[in-house]
């Protein structure tokens, strides 16, 4: 499935102040690229407010943007970040810098076509594969009550099973 951004994305989280309709809020920044950002926040507002930003980057004085937004994510589900997906429509030259700074260098492989993440940082660690678990064993044994044939795990054949059907005691030594 390819992806409808047009720039690289990476997360980086930084104070973020934003500004919609003369009620100021702050939030956390991610998910940073030259021509969007996701703002996570708790007063993500409709698609297509127009936001005023201001964000807070290290070492640089406060940069300020302005943005639409295009998506907004509110549940109270916990795994999902609650905030809203910004596309930057008047941009700062610090910021840009930033984003460029941040983004991993991109050099293409010889012989082949397109850019490729430069990885060559990255230590290649040979870890053991943990042993795959064996299958459970099971043993047939009919019920002496109803003759329904019930699989049962050898694990638990100490645990006195019943039938899956009339629910009686089968014995393991009706095999």
């Amino acid at each position: 499935m390819k992806s409808g951004r047009r720039h690289k994305r990476f997360i980086r989280r930084l104070e973020t102040e934003f500004t919609a309709d003369n009620k100021n809020y702050r939030g956390i920044s991610s998910d940073l690229s030259e021509s969007g950002l996701f703002i996570r926040t708790q007063h993500a507002f409709i698609p297509n407010t127009l936001v005023d930003i201001n964000i807070h980057l290290p070492d640089i004085a406060d940069v300020k943007l302005k943005g639409c937004v295009k998506r907004s994510i509110k549940t109270p589900i916990v795994s999902v970040k609650n905030g809203m997906g910004i596309e930057i429509l008047v941009n700062n030259p610090l910021y840009i810098n930033f984003v460029k700074s941040v983004l991993p260098v991109v050099q293409p492989e010889p012989g082949t076509k397109g850019p490729e993440l430069d990885t060559s940082f990255h230590k290649h660690i040979r870890e053991p594969q943990p042993a795959a678990p064996q299958p459970p064993e099971f043993t047939i044994i009919a019920c002496p009550n109803c003759s329904v044939r019930n699989k049962v795990n050898n694990a638990k054949l100490l645990l006195g099973p019943k039938c899956g059907k009339c629910g009686s005691p089968v014995n393991p030594k009706n095999v």
